[in-house]
């Protein structure tokens, strides 16, 4: 009789794992993509109050939303911090996401990139590239391309907002219009919601603003879902 136990418990123990792992495998996987801001940078708690913590929630339990965001990492390549050179991209591709939403920019707007060499004349083709790479994963993943966050004027950092609204938006709208890519639009969201930033910072967002970055991120995709 004991034996008998011991075999079903192992067999429906057995029959739970596979059933999580078919649950997990079913799963529509998101990968956002960007820089400190994705990453989670000012939150209270990154991995719950920044902004692809608060989607993941927003999402409910049929996806699988993670982070591949990094600090200081820029879209054009073969600067101090190229997001094609960094580890999660890597990861990134390995996860064979069936989305990717691609938040960079904002620090592409630093002198140090912008006015340095050909970084600027090469936006467009480098960030062409990042789309391509996931474009080209087994997975072939939709793609989404965000409009940075407004750099709120201070004197804390060298990003500049006219160079991220004038020029490197702009830059990103041709990206997806070339490739048919859907737009999310975080600069408007966040446009004139300064309280969304701290006091101290002008760059990153606070919890609100993260929850105003996951809430457009999440109507964006849901209304892309639906069609």
């Amino acid at each position: 009789m004991q034996k008998m136990k011991r075999r079903i418990n192992a067999l429906l123990l057995s029959l739970l794992v596979v059933l999580s792992i078919t649950a997990q495998s079913s799963r529509i996987k998101i990968a956002c993509v960007g820089n400190s801001i994705t990453e989670g940078a000012v939150a209270s708690d990154r991995v719950h109050k920044g902004y692809v913590g608060q989607l993941a929630v927003l999402m409910g339990e049929n996806y699988d939303v993670r982070n591949f965001g990094v600090s200081g990492a820029t879209a054009c390549r073969n600067t101090y911090k190229p997001y094609d050179k960094c580890e999660k991209f890597e990861e990134a591709k390995s996860f064979l996401p069936d989305i990717v939403t691609i938040a960079l920019g904002t620090n592409d707007s630093q002198p140090r990139v912008w006015y340095e060499g050909d970084f600027a004349a090469n936006f467009e083709a480098d960030l062409t590239y990042l789309c391509e790479t996931f474009e080209s994963l087994p997975s072939k993943p939709k793609i989404y391309l965000c409009l940075p966050i407004p750099i709120m004027p201070n004197t804390n950092w060298s990003h500049q907002p006219k160079v991220l609204s004038d020029e490197i938006i702009p830059l990103i709208k041709k990206v997806a219009a070339a490739k048919g890519y859907p737009v999310i639009d975080l600069y408007s969201a966040l446009s004139g919601h300064e309280e969304c930033y701290p006091d101290t910072d002008k760059l990153h967002p606070n919890d609100q603003g993260h929850r105003f970055i996951a809430e457009t991120v999440y109507s964006v995709l849901m209304k892309n879902t639906e069609k």
